[in-house]
């Protein structure tokens, strides 16, 4: 096992299991992507949480995909491929199985992993010896090729909408009633969970969304894993967008936008930190720069944690709003992702961006001019693009050449592209698809050379089979479930890269079939039966088509999002649950605080973290932490130190090993356990050393480790004596 390796350590004490004999429910949660690909994202955990307060006693377990390395191995060793990580249980073996689906191509992956798991494949195939199987997640609302157009199902059951507090509910109920007959207990299950349909018929259900959002909800109690992610945690500050990008899935399906208050907010950050011993906290949001108290929120959170970090935020507010682009520079933020989306003004007005050429301008202006290291643009090629579209990026581009050119620190520049997916549910739903490849290869040609020709970095998101299937998936119909079974039967699955020949057999069956026809491949008018009509939204497809027309008009209406300068205006999508939800999103700003005290108290709070000096423990470790990411290390022992002595949660920033895990002796040594020494880095460092002395005396033995003394004169990665035990099997 690596030390990434989802399976270690070995009986992680931080998932709070009984023994799995005894429980008297078994839960395993999936993911149907590998763990280095979601180990920093949060539905696991969030699902974690959820079944834990529902059912404490329960056994929780998480699967993942299995990498290449481990489906080897399973193959090799008669191994299912859906076993739990920590109980090394086969699904087979547990109660039940609660699936989180992420996107499009992830789907492929779930007829291989019952298929190698030795589960029959369809819900009317499996009796009660077999776990109840549950899907949900972001790609809810798209995951119709897992339904057969008869209603059975690769599940017993999908969650559609937001699943805060409900997911426990339906887990409890599940356990409750695990003695009935299955098709009773789904029935009874289904009729009491909204958001919840259970496979065997295509009938009504409704979309469900969280109109009053609470912290309570929010992922803080989950078990720490063992990866580089492992010292982060992701906190959400906001619910939906307030856009009405024309081909954003998840901004029309997690409609309407929706702010925790900052209290709040700080209030979880303090629990997150303790709870799980985090040094950095992530702000989880669609666009975390439309939050009123962004601002506030920044400089409150910096002195909480190491680090505070910020990814996807809208151009056009950060070009607006009044010391925010400043602001997370002073923050410490060097890298900036903005989302463009069209190469043009007429490209953009299609897509409905509602972010105009001058504040493109005026915000890269700004940014090559002020501490930063790097800026990604995204960009959406559509398709539909014109000669006058791509002469248009090339003035901008060579534009952005110049600028860049006459700054003193030339920042990096990197243009990123997909192509555009017509994604169910929102107003491209409509419009055409693109499959032949021969559309596109003039216009990626052109705007690659765009960016090349004048130093930039170019980079394409999607290979084209990924491309086809991932559209074809989206928008097709039930009558892909028989399909995608049979080409998982193959051998087939999605592990980063979808083997190039995936496309070609799913075409040919397609085409054979007769799906690949004018109806499913050219435009589609207001009354083309889409997937999934059995699902209510709170978005109804009289808005997405009036969108639709109003995108080919090139009509970009903006959104409903206030500002300082006036306030917005209501588009009518019906997402709002009433007249206070509607107001509270179109008189929305962006709270300024002091003027004459923010910037400079954000930036000295910053340099006077950067000059604190962390002090040196000795610790032991236990045995069991032998072999873990240093990640992991260092969490555990934050976390622990924050469990059990909370005073320290204000003061102390840091937990680090810093004498085997840092250079030079970082990958020296396989395993690490025993005495060693970490930095504590805090804002008082006296009265940190103060605490710890008295922990000293007082023998305290926290869980998996022991505080010895203080290391004194001690250089980080530095020892002049080491003992190493060395345990070898005894056959070797």
């Amino acid at each position: 096992m690596r030390q990434g390796s989802p399976f270690l350590p070995f009986g992680n004490p931080t998932f709070g299991n009984p023994d799995f004999d005894d429980a008297a429910y078994r839960v395993l949660i999936v993911r149907l992507s590998p763990f280095r690909d979601v180990d920093r994202s949060i539905p696991h955990l969030f699902l974690f949480q959820e079944v834990r307060r529902a059912l404490p006693d329960a056994f929780i377990d998480l699967a993942f995909f299995p990498n290449a390395s481990e489906r080897a191995l399973f193959e090799r060793e008669n191994i299912p491929f859906l076993i739990g990580s920590q109980s090394l249980r086969p699904a087979g073996e547990f109660n039940l199985l609660l699936i989180s689906n992420a996107y499009t191509l992830e789907l492929i992956n779930l007829p291989y992993l019952l298929i190698r798991s030795g589960i029959p494949l369809f819900a009317s195939q499996r009796g009660p010896e077999w776990p109840s199987i549950l899907l949900g997640g972001s790609n809810a609302m798209a995951a119709q090729a897992i339904i057969r157009e008869d209603g059975d199902s690769l599940v017993d059951g999908i969650f559609f909408g937001e699943g805060e507090g409900l997911v426990g509910d339906m887990v409890r109920h599940l356990q409750e009633t695990r003695f009935l007959s299955l098709c009773l207990q789904k029935n009874l299950v289904s009729s009491q969970m909204p958001g919840l349909w259970a496979a065997g018929s295509l009938h009504s259900v409704q979309k469900v969304v969280l109109q009053r959002p609470e912290a309570r909800f929010l992922p803080l109690d989950y078990p720490l894993l063992n990866s580089d992610e492992a010292r982060t945690a992701s906190l959400q500050i906001n619910y939906g967008c307030p856009a009405f990008c024309s081909f954003c899935f998840e901004g029309y399906d997690r409609k309407p936008y929706r702010e925790l208050p900052l209290p709040d907010i700080l209030a979880a950050a303090r629990q997150v930190k303790q709870a799980q011993g985090v040094e950095e906290l992530n702000l989880y949001s669609f666009n975390f720069n439309t939050h009123q108290d962004i601002l506030e929120m920044i400089l409150e959170l910096h002195r909480l944690f190491e680090r505070v970090s910020f990814k996807s935020q809208r151009g056009d507010i950060l070009q607006q709003a009044a010391r925010l682009l400043e602001a997370e520079v002073e923050a410490g933020k060097r890298d900036f992702t903005l989302g463009i989306e069209g190469i043009s003004e007429h490209q953009r007005a299609w897509l409905r961006k509602s972010l105009p050429s001058d504040d493109i301008v005026s915000l890269l202006n700004r940014l090559l001019g002020a501490k930063i290291r790097r800026i990604k643009l995204f960009y959406i090629l559509t398709g539909h693009e014109t000669g006058a579209d791509v002469a248009e990026f090339r003035r901008f581009v060579k534009w952005l050449k110049e600028t860049r050119r006459s700054r003193n620190r030339p920042a990096r520049v990197i243009f990123s592209f997909g192509l555009l997916i017509r994604m169910p549910r929102t107003p491209l739903q409509y419009d055409r698809l693109l499959l032949d490849e021969r559309e596109w290869r003039p216009l990626i040609g052109q705007v690659k050379s765009a960016c090349e020709t004048n130093g930039f970095e170019f980079r394409l998101a999607f290979d084209w089979p990924a491309y086809c299937v991932s559209q074809v998936l989206a928008l097709g119909g039930h009558w892909l479930a028989d399909h995608i079974v049979a080409l998982a039967q193959k051998g087939y699955c999605f592990d980063t890269t979808l083997p190039p020949e995936y496309w070609g057999e799913l075409e040919e069956r397609l085409a054979r079939a007769g799906h690949l026809n004018d109806a499913f491949l050219g435009e589609k008018g207001a009354d083309y039966p889409f997937p999934l009509e059995f699902v209510r939204s709170n978005v109804s497809a009289e808005f997405l088509y009036r969108q639709y027309q109003e995108a080919k008009s090139v009509e970009d209406s903006g959104y409903c999002l206030g500002s300082h300068e006036q306030p917005g205006r209501c588009l009518g999508c019906g997402a709002c649950s009433d007249a206070e939800q509607r107001r509270a999103i179109t008189h929305h700003q962006i709270h300024q605080p002091d003027n004459s005290r923010y910037l400079p108290q954000l930036r000295e709070l910053m340099a006077r973290k950067q000059r604190l000096e962390p002090v040196y423990f000795r610790l032991r470790l236990d045995s069991w932490l032998a072999g873990l990411s240093p990640e992991f290390i260092n969490g555990f022992v934050f976390r622990e130190l924050l469990t059990q002595y909370p005073e320290l949660v204000d003061n102390l920033l840091t937990a680090r090993e810093s004498l085997f895990t840092v250079r030079p002796n970082a990958n020296r040594f396989p395993a690490v356990s025993g005495e060693t020494v970490f930095a504590l880095k805090a804002w008082d460092a006296r009265s940190l050393e103060t605490r710890f002395l008295s922990l000293c005396l007082q023998k305290n033995l926290v869980s998996g480790f022991q505080i010895i003394g203080p290391a004194e004169g001690f250089t980080p990665g530095v020892f002049t004596k080491l003992r190493l035990d060395m345990h070898l099997p005894g056959d070797l």
